[in-house]
C-alpha cells in the first residue's frame, strides 16, 4: 500500500482509516441474503501463499527483480488450478515499463572530491546526468528547508552564498510540527537548493550506510549524491579544511560554512528501465450478462528497501508478509471458491487480478484501467481490492468505499456474520481501488489496519493471522456472491474525496487528484475532487499542469515545491495544457481540513 507522492507515512494511513462511518449517503434496500453452503476459504490455504509470496527467496517482490517473473508465474499457476481463462487476450500477463532508480552510463563513474580528498558516496534516484564535472565550493545549509519559499528557513541570508555553489543538506529535519513529509523529503531539498542557484547538490546523512536507488524519480535538473557513514569524515575535512577529530558529524557545523577549497561533483547516469506486468485470469459467466466485477490485490513489495521503507538504511528483505501477500492470497481463494460454483448462479464475468508496482504509485492497476478501451471500463460493474488482510485484531476489519454505492452498507452489514467492521465511504485511497474509482466505478476495499511493521523488514509471516485473513476473504465472497446470484450492478455514488490534513506538512489543499503514472512534462489530472480548489478553478479531469503561480512543473517534485508558495484563500494563477492548448486559471487553495 503506497503513499501518494512516493512519501510513505502514517498519514495516508490515517486518511484511509478515519474518519470512520459519517456523511453516508442514501441506503439502498439490501438484496435477499444468499442461501447455501457457506463459504469455506481456509486458514491453511492462505498460509500456503503467504508462505511461497513472503518467503526470503523472492526478495521483497520488487517490480522488474530476478524474483519478480517467479512470484507472477505461481499466480498463474494458481489462476490455471482454479480453471480461470487468460485475462489478457491468450495470455494471463500484461507487461509494462517502469523506472526505478539511476545507474552509471557505460564506462563512467561518479566523483565526489575536494582538493584531493575522495570522499565516499551514493547515487540518487533523482539526480540529473551530469557528463561534465561541476567544479566550485561546498557549502553547508543544514537541513536545506524553505518551507516559505525561496529566502527562507534555512537559506535565509544565504542566497548570494548559496548561488553557483554545491549545497549539502542533512536528511531529516528539525523537531517542528509544523514541518511535514512535504518539508523534509529530499527531493524538496534538492529543488530548494536547485531554486537558490546550486549547480549541485549532496543529501547527508552522518549515521546511514546507504541511499535507497529506487522508484520512478524525477530528474531535477541539477546532479545530486548521497554521504553516509563511510563518507562523512572526509566530507567534513572537506568543508572544514582539516580532520575533525573523532566525530564524522554535523556538530559544531554552522549554518553557511562554505569549504575553503572547491570541490568537484559528477554524475554520468541514466535512467534504469525495468519490464513487470499485472497477471490476470477470468472467470466466464452464465452468459445473461455483459458486466464484469474485478477482484485484485497487488503482488509487489520494497525488495531490499526503497525510499518508502520505514526503516531508512537497512539493507534487509522487506518479505511484504501482510503487505500484500495477505491480499494476493485472498484474491486467490476467493477466485478459486468461485470457480467451483454452478456457472447458471454467476451471470457476471470474474476478472481476477495481481498488480505490479504498487508501491512506485498504483502503477499496475493505473495501466490496466487506461488500457481498457471506453466500451470495457463501462462493463465493469465493482471492484473489490484486498491490500494489508491479514492482521486482524480487535479492532476488526476496514472496508473503504463503502460510500460509493448505496448498495454496499447493506451488503456489508448482511455479510459481516461475527466480524467487527468499520466503513469509510471514500473511494480514493493509497491502494488500487483508488484507479477504478477515479474511472467512476463503484469499489470496496478492504483492509485490518495499520501496524508498526508496515513497511519494515519485520513484517513476516510469523506475524500473520491467517485464520483472520480467511474471516476477510469470506465476507468478501459473500458479497461477491450476492451480486453474483441476484445480478445486481451496484449504483456509482461520487464521494467528495478527504481533503489534506493538518499537520501533512502542507498548508494548502487543491484537490487536485494527480496521474502518478503519467509520463507527460507536467502533472497530469486523473481527476479533481468535488468542492475542492481545482474544481472551482474549472481544472478537470486531463488537464496536464505546467505552471502554478511563477514556478514550472514539469513533474511531482515540481508541483510539491510549489505548496511553499501558496496560501490559504490567496488567489494563484495556474496553467494547464487541455486538449493542446495552454489554458490558464485563477486557483484559489483552500487551508486543509483539521482533524
Amino acid at each position: 500500500m503506497p503513499v501518494s507522492m512516493s512519501s510513505r507515512s502514517w498519514v495516508a494511513i490515517a486518511l484511509l482509516v478515519g474518519p470512520l462511518s459519517g456523511c453516508t449517503p442514501e441506503r439502498a434496500p439490501v438484496p435477499p441474503t444468499v442461501v447455501g453452503p457457506p463459504p469455506s476459504i481456509d486458514a491453511e490455504a492462505i498460509r500456503t501463499h503467504v508462505a511461497f509470496l513472503a518467503d526470503d527467496a523472492q526478495q521483497g517482490r520488487a517490480p522488474g527483480s530476478e524474483s519478480d517473473p517467479r512470484v507472477q508465474q505461481y499466480v498463474v499457476e494458481q489462476f490455471k488450478a482454479a480453471k480461470l481463462q487468460p485475462g489478457f487476450g491468450d495470455g494471463y500477463s500484461q507487461p509494462f515499463e517502469i523506472t526505478d532508480g539511476v545507474r552509471l552510463r557505460a564506462g563512467q563513474e561518479t566523483v565526489l572530491d575536494v582538493s584531493g580528498i575522495a570522499i565516499a558516496h551514493a547515487m540518487v534516484p533523482f539526480s540529473a546526468d551530469s557528463v561534465a564535472p561541476v567544479v566550485t565550493r561546498l557549502v553547508y545549509v543544514g537541513f536545506g528547508i524553505a518551507a516559505e519559499g525561496k529566502g527562507t528557513g534555512d537559506y535565509a541570508g544565504l542566497e548570494k552564498k548559496v548561488a553557483g555553489s554545491i549545497v549539502v543538506a542533512l536528511v531529516g529535519g528539525p523537531d517542528d510540527p509544523h514541518l511535514g513529509p512535504a518539508n523534509t523529503r529530499a527531493a524538496t531539498k534538492a529543488i530548494a537548493a536547485r531554486d537558490h542557484g546550486a549547480i549541485g547538490f549532496v543529501l547527508w546523512d552522518p549515521s546511514a550506510a546507504a541511499y535507497p536507488n529506487h522508484g520512478e524519480a524525477a530528474d531535477l535538473g541539477l546532479p545530486a549524491l548521497f554521504v553516509g557513514k563511510p563518507g562523512s569524515a572526509a566530507l567534513v575535512e572537506a568543508l572544514v579544511g582539516k580532520p575533525k577529530g573523532a566525530d564524522p558529524g554535523a556538530a559544531g557545523l554552522k549554518r553557511g560554512h562554505r569549504s575553503p577549497k572547491p570541490g568537484t561533483l559528477q554524475t554520468p547516469i541514466e535512467r534504469v528501465r525495468l519490464t513487470t506486468a499485472n497477471v490476470a485470469g477470468r472467470l466466464a459467466g452464465s452468459g445473461k450478462s455483459e458486466r464484469v466485477i474485478v477482484v485484485g490485490a497487488h503482488m509487489d513489495h520494497l525488495g531490499m528497501g526503497t525510499d518508502s521503507s520505514l526503516a531508512p538504511g537497512e539493507h534487509a528483505i522487506h518479505n511484504g508478509a501482510d503487505d500484500n501477500a495477505s491480499g494476493v492470497a485472498a484474491v486467490l481463494e476467493i477466485c478459486k471458491r468461485a470457480a467451483a460454483t454452478d456457472v447458471a448462479t454467476r451471470p457476471f464475468d470474474l476478472v481476477c487480478i495481481a498488480f505490479g508496482a504498487e508501491e512506485m504509485g498504483l502503477l499496475g492497476s493505473k495501466h490496466f484501467v487506461q488500457s481498457l478501451p471506453e466500451a470495457e471500463r463501462a462493463r465493469i460493474a465493482a471492484m473489490l481490492n484486498f491490500d494489508m488482510v491479514g492482521r486482524l485484531g480487535p479492532d476488526g476489519l476496514v472496508v473503504a468505499g463503502a460510500g460509493t454505492s448505496k448498495l454496499w452498507p447493506g451488503l456489508i452489514e448482511t455479510h459481516r456474520g461475527a466480524l467487527t467492521v468499520r466503513t469509510t465511504d471514500d473511494g480514493y485511497g493509497p491502494s488500487d481501488h483508488g484507479s477504478f474509482y477515479e474511472a467512476r466505478i463503484p469499489v470496496l476495499h478492504f483492509f485490518t489496519g495499520p501496524h508498526e511493521d508496515y513497511h519494515r523488514p519485520s513484517d513476516d509471516l510469523d506475524k500473520i493471522n491467517f485464520a483472520g485473513a480467511a474471516s476477510v476473504a469470506n465476507h468478501a465472497f459473500a458479497i461477491l456472491e450476492a451480486l453474483e446470484h441476484g445480478a445486481i450492478v451496484p449504483d456509482y455514488v461520487e464521494v467528495a474525496r478527504p481533503a489534506a490534513s493538518r499537520g501533512g506538512g502542507f498548508r494548502v489543499s487543491l484537490g487536485t487528484i494527480p496521474d502518478y503514472g503519467a509520463k507527460v512534462d507536467g502533472v497530469r489530472l486523473s481527476g479533481v475532487r468535488k468542492d475542492g480548489a481545482a474544481e472551482k478553478a474549472g481544472l478537470v479531469k486531463g488537464d496536464v499542469i505546467t505552471r502554478i503561480g511563477s514556478r514550472d512543473i514539469h513533474n511531482l517534485d515540481d508541483y510539491m515545491a510549489s505548496f511553499a508558495e501558496m496560501k490559504p484563500e490567496v488567489a494563484i494563477p495556474i496553467v494547464v495544457l487541455r486538449e493542446g492548448k495552454s489554458v490558464e486559471l485563477s486557483l484559489v487553495p483552500q487551508a486543509p481540513t483539521p482533524r
